[in-house]
């Protein structure tokens, strides 16, 4: 895998990680916009995460790695509500 495909699923891992931190501080203050515009990240990262990894020549290793991020994210995603 070239290392701009491993530094992009990196970067969007680390992203989608803060992001999840940010929903819960949101939660705390009560700040139903910022929810849903993470919610809304969460969801594009996840799927352009998705997209790099099926496209990318990955090792299996790598591969099964990155796909139990996304089965661990999407499951977290899918406990969120969002704020009407």
């Amino acid at each position: 895998m070239t290392s701009d495909i491993r530094q992009d699923i990196e970067n969007l891992e680390k992203d989608v990680l803060r992001l999840e931190d940010n929903i819960e501080e949101f939660s705390r203050l009560k700040y139903d916009e910022g929810i849903k515009e993470a919610i809304y990240q969460i969801q594009s990262n996840l799927k352009y995460l998705s997209i790099l990894a099926n496209g990318a020549p990955i090792e299996k290793n790598e591969d099964r790695r990155i796909m139990d991020f996304l089965r661990i994210h999407y499951g977290h995603l899918q406990k969120l509500s969002v704020p009407l």
